[in-house]
C-alpha cells in the first residue's frame, strides 16, 4: 500500500511539472511571438518603433540574446524593470531571451520567434 501511494505521489509531481513548465507562445504581432515566463509582467511589440517591449517584476541587470543554435549573440546591460530590444537585433527565426535578474544568478529563458 505504501508503494502504492508512492507511486502515485511521484506520477502526480512528475505530471505537474510537464504540464508547468509547458508555457504557450504569445503572439505580439504577425511578426513576433514570446514565450510567456513568470517575471515577465507584460510584454508587446511597437510596430511603429520596431520595438520588442517588456516589463519584469524586478529589475533586469543583463539581457542576453541566443540564436537558434544556442550560441550567444548578444549581452546588453539593462539596469532597469522595462526593456526595449529593436527587431533589427534579431533575423528571421527562433530566438531565446536570458534574462539576469539583479542579485540572482539564475538565467531566466523565454523563447521569441521573428517572422
Amino acid at each position: 500500500m505504501k508503494n502504492l501511494i508512492s507511486t502515485l505521489i511521484i506520477a502526480t509531481i512528475s505530471l505537474t511539472s510537464i504540464f508547468a513548465t509547458s508555457t504557450p507562445m504569445t503572439v505580439l504581432s504577425n511578426e513576433v511571438e514570446v514565450e510567456s515566463i513568470n517575471i515577465i509582467k507584460s510584454s508587446f511589440y511597437d510596430a511603429d518603433q520596431e520595438n520588442l517591449v517588456f516589463t519584469t517584476v524586478e529589475d533586469i541587470s543583463i539581457i542576453q540574446i541566443y540564436n537558434e543554435e544556442g550560441t550567444l549573440e548578444f549581452q546588453l546591460p539593462v539596469k532597469s524593470n522595462q526593456v526595449k530590444i529593436n527587431k533589427n537585433l534579431f533575423g528571421e527565426g527562433a530566438y531565446q531571451l536570458g534574462f539576469l535578474i539583479e542579485g540572482d544568478s539564475q538565467v531566466h529563458l523565454s523563447k521569441v520567434n521573428i517572422k
